[in-house]
């Protein structure tokens, strides 16, 4: 046998151990590859089956059903676990190093590892946590407030919310991948994580603040004298930026529990204004001097923590007056409005005032905000019937609530998402769980928190407002290359009197210029509008049309609480329309999913 030959036998043998090498490699990766296709699928339906539970769990709390949420949680928990598990394997490891789509893969393992560690460490706290915001067990009923076993979950509530919220912020720091299905498929549980962090977030605030606002203390340490809050109605005929003037003012006390509302007196003046409260050289020149004089006034501002401050101290003022003494403190101030009155009036059922009138969930915005001006002319005879209707339908609702306390929660969730309630508490600890929150009605200057405010103050001193359409929208525009966001927020303004009996309509709903009674107004409508840029952002340009637009300009553009604000002085005559187009920009600071909110004056609904 020739050299010749056994070279070309040995690379024949070598050739054919390359082709198996290769071959083997090559089954080897299809088998890692199948492997890998058949664990990506196993984890992408135990993810949409977990965000189907998350789906599920706010609307279970909210509905009362207790065993049905524990359930959804502890199956968010099993298909987390499911799926890290398919998510930490070395093949899924290796996949991260492929090109293009290797960071595809590291996006699935990190969402992965954070919602491990918040199956580990906060879905068994949650659902310890449910049982406590059984709404069967949490009402009012025959004027005393039953929070059931609440203040025992506060510390788990609290425990779990951190670990979640937590979670939610690295979860928004994942960024998007290379297949637009993928990206879909996170975003949708991202979204899903968000809503029940907010849900969880609301639960823990809650149950840290309830037990010592109602004076249910678990420890027993509840004060000796009660709580007392300043309940303010607002009347939304006269607006006011958070609503409408504070016509009606009372004082609820809560003992143990107990509640009992006092007799609501109607606004009165402080000719020297109040003491202790001074006003900054931006209210003064936004809001004027009348925040702190008249009590219809403090709300001029858009910022209720701030009205709220101002109407503790006019009644510890006033009280001092009346009574000779140091004035009351108050632990906290609510604001409510007729609106939220009828909506919780469709819950309880209707009252039956003194002189027949019934107020229920279809009629009660209209009869205190309408039809009382008609039928009652007289203004010292409109304040009484209103202070008694107030004091009437308040102890009506704390007396009757109980039976349906799913209702009376969701009535009182969406009076709060849309503006006609709000809290502040004079106690700093409880003031931190409200602030953030929506019941807060806070001016947001949180540069990270795009929110564009349109408020608006009346100027016609009447009730005119009831005729006054007001529609309010935002739409996204573009992203600019910083990062910053661009809306175009629209503003429409009509006075719906019939021109052809405005001028009939009694005084007291047409108003007086300059507050003179001898020079009534004609059913013309007086308007400050305001217009509030998001924090770290500004206002872009404008376009201001129709009645009352005057050279198109602004009247002032200013700064409220470090916010750009324009300001408008606009008079409608029956019939007459003001529009204004407002480009407003975020601030750069804002994450790129993050959205713009619009807040504004609550609608009559």
């Amino acid at each position: 046998m020739s050299a010749e030959h056994i070279r070309r036998i040995k690379r024949r043998k070598r050739i054919r151990r390359i082709l198996i090498g290769v071959l083997i490699i090559v089954l080897a990766i299809a088998a890692v590859a199948g492997w890998f296709v058949s664990s990506a699928l196993k984890a992408k339906g135990e993810v949409e089956a977990a965000v189907a539970q998350a789906g599920n769990i706010q609307s279970q709390v909210l509905g009362g059903d207790v065993e049905a949420a524990k359930a959804s949680i502890s199956a968010l928990s099993d298909h987390i676990d499911a799926t890290y598990q398919q998510t930490k394997s070395p093949v899924w490891a290796m996949a991260t190093v492929i090109p293009k789509y290797g960071s595809d893969v590291k996006a699935v393992r990190e969402v992965m590892s954070i919602l491990e560690d918040v199956s580990n460490n906060a879905l068994p706290k949650l659902s310890k946590s449910v049982e406590g915001l059984d709404l069967t067990r949490i009402g009012i009923k025959d004027g005393a407030v039953d929070l059931g076993n609440m203040a025992s979950i506060a510390t788990d509530l609290t425990a779990a919310n951190k670990s979640i919220a937590d979670a939610n912020v690295k979860l928004r720091n994942v960024g998007g991948t290379n297949i637009p299905q993928l990206t879909e498929a996170l975003d949708t549980a991202k979204a899903k994580f968000a809503d029940l962090s907010s849900l969880v977030d609301l639960g823990a605030r809650t149950a840290n603040l309830m037990p010592a606002m109602f004076d249910l203390s678990p420890t027993g340490a509840n004060d000796s004298d009660g709580r007392n809050y300043l309940v303010l109605v607002q009347n939304n005929a006269e607006l006011r930026a958070t609503g409408g003037i504070f016509g009606s003012w009372g004082v609820l006390n809560v003992r143990d529990g107990k509640l009992s509302m006092g007799a609501f007196q109607p606004a009165k003046k402080l000719p020297n204004g109040t003491p202790g409260v001074t006003l900054t050289a931006e209210e003064k020149s936004l809001f004027t001097g009348k925040m702190v004089i008249y009590q219809q006034d403090p709300d001029f501002t858009p910022d209720f923590p701030r009205a709220a401050q101002i109407s503790a101290a006019m009644w510890k003022a006033l009280d001092a007056q009346d009574t000779g003494g140091e004035g009351q403190n108050v632990d906290g101030v609510i604001s409510i409005d007729p609106v939220f009155l009828q909506h919780l009036l469709a819950v309880t059922g209707p009252v039956t005032l003194q002189d027949g009138t019934q107020l229920d969930g279809q009629n009660t915005a209209q009869t205190l905000l309408n039809s009382t001006y008609m039928r009652i002319t007289d203004g010292d005879a409109q304040n009484a019937f209103f202070s008694a209707a107030a004091t009437r339908v308040f102890n009506h609702m704390i007396t009757t609530a109980g039976g349906n306390n799913a209702g009376l929660v969701k009535a009182v969730q969406d009076s709060v998402k849309n503006g006609h309630i709000y809290l502040w508490s004079a106690h700093e600890d409880e003031q931190k769980q409200v602030e953030g929150t929506a019941i807060s009605g806070e001016l947001v200057t949180n540069p990270a928190d795009p929110v564009t405010g349109v408020y608006f103050n009346d100027g016609t001193m009447g009730k005119m407002d009831w005729y006054l359409k007001r529609e309010v929208t935002a739409e996204y525009d573009k992203t600019y290359p910083t990062g910053a966001k661009q809306y175009t927020v629209h503003i429409k303004l009509t006075n719906t009197a019939d021109p052809s009996s405005a001028a009939n309509l009694p005084e007291l709903i047409r108003g007086y210029e300059e507050g003179d009674s001898k020079k009534p107004r004609h059913g013309e409508i007086v308007t400050a509008a305001y217009v509030y840029a998001p924090a770290g952002g500004r206002l872009v340009d404008w376009q201001l049309t129709g009645a009352g637009a005057g050279n198109g300009d602004f009247d002032a553009v200013t700064v409220h609480n470090e916010l750009t604000v324009g300001v408008k002085h606009i008079t409608l005559q029956p019939g007459e329309t003001f529009e204004a187009t407002v480009h407003v920009m975020t601030s750069p600071l804002v994450e790129p999913e993050r959205e713009m909110i619009l807040r504004q004056t609550p609608l009559i609904d």
